[in-house]
């Protein structure tokens, strides 16, 4: 029972430091953004700069195994395994970047006949190498949920990747920007890591001691690769068939809808996987920790998306109505939204209860469905709607893999569906009956201002969403409070 509440003590902690952290993150990205797109960069440059900044994820994920999840995961630590683990990456890493020099950067830069993304993709390359500073030890740290530490970190190295881009920008390396910003982050991580948890490698390699770990962690990358590739393949779609002015419409509306869903994502991630990990014996408590991550994601995301939905046109306009064209983009988005909030809990549960093949399965699906459809799409439909046929695939498309996602966890949960619903589809009712008012109060004050437009609709929506909140599920800034100290 004691551990019991120290394990729900420091996932309470842990979710308020990293969601701080990833609010301030998300925060000084979307700034950067803003005012990057506003002062600097034009539709036309987003959209190669995307091109590239989109494969960054994915050369991440591939380049790290999953060995670090596979730190998290496994409990037969020892030295010597740990060691020949690094050592793993760090070969994986002087792969990854020869590969990313001599082929995909080249193809890639032939591809949209534009050389610059092929130069931004290799010079990326360098963070890939420099990670291995920071690899072990974060994941040390993550197991150990040392989150508080780790979101401090987290919070000043995107402050040095916000000043990064300005910077950058307003010296004049224009779409640089996206690279070299990243770059100050990773550099203040790895120095921040190192401070907070010093660890040098041993100079030992037995791989055949770590292949059960290796082996997991290929199982628990691939998934993730897949990830990424299928969520971010859609730029090079749009980028190849409509060009690099509409794919800086539709790189816009995915940051505005489905950057949120990943930063939200990051939040879960960090917290689910050591959570469900430490938890993966008490069946009983992993179904609740389920249900509670589930709602927590609800209540952050959907009332987000309602608003975003009713005001994107004046935010747009308001800011710089250049980028108008994507307000269509950006509602259909919002629908994907509300799924990719939900899913994002899952894959965690399963890596963390020993099942990562099963994400591997999602991944799989969501990565084949999606892409032939924003192919498809994108031929079928593109005449008439340009990149928005890419939104209307990912419409299409999505709801058959987060079938496959939910079944999966709810059966290996054994955990009825009925019973789901029952305790969390009250969140999503609530966001409905908050937005039905924020619309009609839009549609009146038609003739305002958009700022007065935007304001008074998204104070109307959160408001009553936030007192439903609070009277149907106790949430308050005084529980919150207690999550942050830990009570």
């Amino acid at each position: 029972m004691s551990e019991d509440r120290d394990i729900k003590k420091d996932v309470n902690r842990g979710l308020a430091w990293v969601g701080l952290a990833s609010s301030s993150v998300g925060l000084l990205d979307a700034l950067s953004t803003f005012i990057l797109l506003a002062v600097w960069i034009s539709p036309h440059q987003y959209g190669a700069a995307a091109l590239a900044i989109s494969l960054f994820p994915v050369l991440d994920r591939a380049t790290d195994l999953g060995l670090s999840a596979a730190v998290i995961q496994r409990d037969d630590h020892s030295e010597e395994k740990i060691s020949t683990v690094f050592w793993l990456n760090v070969m994986m890493s002087l792969l990854m970047f020869a590969v990313l020099g001599l082929a995909i950067a080249p193809g890639l830069a032939h591809l949209h006949d534009n050389a610059v993304i092929g130069d931004m993709l290799t010079v990326y390359g360098f963070k890939l190498l420099w990670q291995n500073t920071y690899f072990m030890p974060w994941a040390l740290m993550t197991r150990k949920l040392r989150f508080k530490e780790l979101s401090v970190i987290r919070i000043f190295a995107n402050l040095a990747e916000f000043a990064g881009k300005i910077g950058f920008a307003a010296a004049g390396f224009g779409i640089w920007c996206f690279v070299l910003g990243p770059l100050c982050r990773v550099v203040v991580t790895g120095v921040g890591i190192q401070i907070r948890n010093p660890w040098r490698p041993r100079f030992v390699f037995r791989p055949r001691e770590a292949w059960s770990w290796f082996s997991f962690g290929m199982k628990a990358s691939g998934s993730k690769v897949l990830f990424y590739l299928y969520t971010n393949v859609d730029y090079q779609v749009v980028g190849y068939f409509f060009g690099k002015t509409a794919n800086g419409y539709y790189s816009l509306a995915y940051v505005l809808v489905l950057e949120p869903c990943r930063v939200i994502s990051d939040v879960i991630v960090a917290i689910a996987f050591p959570t469900f990990s430490r938890l993966k014996n008490m069946r009983d408590k992993v179904v609740d920790q389920f249900i509670a991550f589930t709602r927590m994601n609800l209540v952050v995301m959907i009332g987000f998306l309602g608003i975003l939905f009713l005001t994107c046109s004046d935010a747009i306009e308001l800011w710089n109505p250049e980028y108008l064209p994507a307000v269509t983009t950006v509602k259909i988005l919002c629908f994907v939204g509300v799924l990719r909030a939900l899913s994002f809990v899952v894959p965690p549960l399963l890596d963390g209860m020993g099942r990562p093949a099963l994400t591997l399965i999602y991944t799989t699906v969501a990565a084949v469905v999606l892409t032939g459809l924003f192919i498809l799409f994108a031929v079928v439909l593109g005449d008439r709607l340009r990149e928005v046929s890419v939104a209307v695939a990912w419409v299409v498309g999505y709801p058959v893999a987060f079938v496959v996602l939910f079944a999966m966890a709810l059966t290996l949960l054994e955990l009825p569906l009925k019973t789901y619903l029952e305790r969390a589809a009250g969140i999503p009712a609530m966001a409905v009956l908050a937005m039905l008012p924020g619309a009609g109060v839009h549609y009146l004050i038609a003739s305002l201002h958009p700022a007065l437009r935007l304001g008074i609709t998204a104070v109307t929506v959160a408001g009553i969403f936030f007192v439903l909140l609070a009277y149907v599920e106790g949430i308050s800034p005084r529980s919150v409070t207690r999550a942050i100290r830990g009570d």
